[in-house]
């Protein structure tokens, strides 16, 4: 009899975030800022290459449809390309990148998600899940590791600490506001709201209506408080979040309370935030009422 035989045990399979860690060294990107893509392309012999994908799949667009979905980057792994949408901004680009790179590099999707007919083969919960392992790979290799996480905290727990960071990662404030958040060891969460489109949008974003995109929150905030928020009615005003003042700008930080209702005859909490707007979207801060911050 063999000693050695396979296992299904997972403790035994590398995790997402030792794979890349290991890209990093290997690749020689280990603790250089920004992460250079490039030399991970080379060391994984991939090659990029930037595309119209509308003008180069127009053919095959189908004759009851108008339009293809919104595509950003795509994999070939048998001609080990990477494949980019021509013209998007350099941060998006590099994001992107990332991405295909992590379901390069993670076993079970090449596996999987490359082999013909995998329409039959995985159902989409699966593919939501590489999607989602291939975004955590993503954040791996541009913010390496918890190299991010580690300067972050050496500064005051604010909004400020991710945006003053972010051009050090050549990462996109959303991104780093992101990570920030959800790997912070204090409660401390981020609501993201996006712009409700409407027919006549004269960008004034105080009068614009927004809704609650996602929810990022510390293991510590969730824990205590909530996962996530919803709005009721389904939208607020610019001007409810912002509370602009006389000279506000965009990329200007303000503070204001946000009061969340936890139903019953409970006392609803009363959050101290920061609001931060980049002009498409708004983000507010969340730290824990200063009653409950006990150390």
């Amino acid at each position: 009899m063999q000693k050695f035989q396979p296992t299904s045990n997972p403790l035994l399979e590398p995790q997402p975030e030792e794979i890349a860690e290991t890209l990093l060294v290997e690749a020689g990107s280990a603790n250089e800022l920004p992460t250079d893509e490039r030399k991970l392309l080379n060391y994984l012999g991939l090659q990029q290459l930037s595309f119209d994908f509308m003008q180069e799949l127009e053919d095959f667009i189908p004759k009851d449809k108008k339009t293809l979905p919104d595509i950003r980057a795509a994999l070939s792994v048998n001609d080990r390309i990477v494949a980019t949408q021509a013209g998007l901004p350099s941060k998006r680009k590099k994001w992107a990148t990332l991405h295909e790179i992590a379901h390069f590099i993670m076993p079970e999707h090449q596996a999987k998600l490359f082999l013909p007919d995998n329409d039959q083969t995985l159902g989409w919960w699966v593919k939501m899940r590489f999607e989602r392992e291939a975004n955590a790979i993503a954040a791996e290799l541009m913010f390496q590791g918890n190299r991010f996480t580690e300067e972050s905290l050496n500064l005051p727990t604010s909004i400020r600490a991710p945006i003053q960071l972010s051009a050090n990662y050549d990462a996109s404030l959303e991104s780093a506001i992101r990570r920030y958040a959800e790997r912070h060891v204090l409660p401390c969460a981020v609501i993201v709201y996006d712009k409700i489109p409407r027919e006549f949008d004269e960008g004034d974003a105080d009068e614009s209506e927004y809704k609650i995109h996602y929810t990022i929150t510390s293991l510590p905030f969730r824990r205590k408080y909530f996962a996530g928020l919803e709005i009721k009615g389904g939208s607020v005003k610019g001007s409810e979040l912002l509370r602009r003042g006389h000279g506000w700008r965009f990329n200007d930080i303000t503070e204001a309370e946000l009061i969340v209702g936890r139903g019953g005859e409970e006392e609803p909490w009363h959050f101290e935030t920061e609001v931060f707007s980049n002009s498409y979207k708004i983000f507010q801060f969340l730290l824990p009422p200063k009653e409950t911050l006990q150390f």
